[in-house]
């Protein structure tokens, strides 16, 4: 047997989604026929930025590391978020942000803190760094439970998670929360934004007051770029030195930058995009409400939460997949859970049609 770590034994990993070759032959399903509403990725394709990177691959020296300091990429993000190029972490995606924070952060002896539920990676890099992960459970609305929060820190404590808007519940958490948290702790306190380009609201002008503030942000989301794999994080200077430190050298692509300093570059049609998903979220929820068995979470991000009645969920579940329509069931962190990533207009009335008559009907 491989002398592995033996925390490994009883490790949760974090858990892959099935692909869909998978799924489609589970289901007896054409692939082509699956519609993926459970990875909170964008419905839409940035043809143009493929064609605009087609038209350059020829020239692309593929066969050279990239810039290891991304400054392009770099200049790109600072001229968006209007922070200072010192100030910008970037990685590979922004599970790797988060890595290199637990990295940075977290080893044994160390606390975790997080509100639960939200996303399970923090759990997964706390954990892999050998850090006691604290959970705090969300209150009933699913806010941040903000005293408990701050009663379980201690001087142990290397870093609170928050996720703003959280996966999966939707709900953001308010500025003047992340002040109240981050002005009374001395520990790190990351600030998960994936969903930013959704909701609009940021945290990120309380790093100039608060050095302990990290924000994490991804283009796999608004940005259409979740194939890419890359994001970035901001933080005080100072702090991102130290995060640097951990951060491995070359693990974005020259293809992936190229797509990322693109996508950049025409935030307008990003923000088309968001839009366009906002808008299908309201109508989708509002529809979704209107049936019977079913109760829809307002969310501020690009999926909805809905849950059932009883132990509905996993009939539901399993009803849709049947149909080729793919949802996250939660039901073993939210009683009665699904989430539904928000699609394109035409998904998401086949998916309305398919709950209402399918799923539901035949409950």
């Amino acid at each position: 047997m491989l002398p592995v770590r033996p925390f490994l034994n009883t490790f949760e990993a974090y858990s892959w989604e099935p692909s869909t070759a998978e799924i489609a032959k589970q289901y007896g399903l054409n692939p082509n026929e699956i519609v993926r509403m459970d990875l909170n990725t964008s419905p839409f394709q940035p043809t143009a930025w493929l064609k605009k990177l087609s038209s350059k691959l020829s020239s692309t020296q593929v066969q050279l590391y990239p810039d290891t300091s991304y400054r392009e990429f770099r200049e790109n993000v600072s001229a968006y978020t209007g922070r200072s190029m010192d100030e910008i972490l970037v990685g590979n995606g922004g599970d790797e942000c988060l890595e290199i924070i637990a990295q940075t952060f977290l080893e044994k002896g160390r606390k975790a803190v997080m509100s639960s539920p939200s996303y399970s990676y923090f759990r997964v890099c706390s954990e892999i760094m050998g850090a006691e992960v604290v959970r705090i459970p969300r209150k009933h609305d699913f806010s941040d439970d903000v005293e408990s929060i701050l009663e379980a820190v201690d001087s142990s404590t290397g870093v609170i998670f928050l996720c703003s808007p959280n996966n999966p519940t939707g709900n953001v958490t308010p500025i003047n929360v992340v002040k109240k948290i981050v002005s009374q702790v001395k520990c790190s306190v990351v600030v998960d934004e994936a969903y930013f380009e959704y909701c609009g609201q940021t945290c990120t002008s309380l790093i100039d007051s608060y050095p302990n503030l990290i924000v994490v942000r991804t283009l796999s989301k608004a940005f259409s770029l979740a194939g890419a794999r890359v994001g970035y994080a901001l933080a005080a200077e100072e702090t991102v030195k130290h995060l640097n430190k951990v951060r491995p050298p070359n693990s974005l692509s020259v293809i992936s930058l190229e797509l990322a300093n693109t996508a950049l570059k025409n935030i307008a049609q990003v923000r088309k995009w968001a839009q366009k998903v906002v808008e299908e979220r309201n109508r989708l929820a509002r529809q979704i409400s209107s049936l019977d068995g079913v109760k829809v979470i307002n969310t501020e991000a690009n999926f909805l939460l809905l849950i059932f009645d009883s132990n509905q969920a996993d009939k539901v579940y399993y009803e849709l997949m049947k149909r080729g329509f793919v949802v996250r069931n939660l039901s073993s962190v939210i009683a009665g859970g699904l989430r539904v990533t928000v699609s394109t207009p035409r998904n998401n009335q086949r998916f309305l049609k398919a709950l209402e008559e399918k799923a539901l009907g035949g409950l």
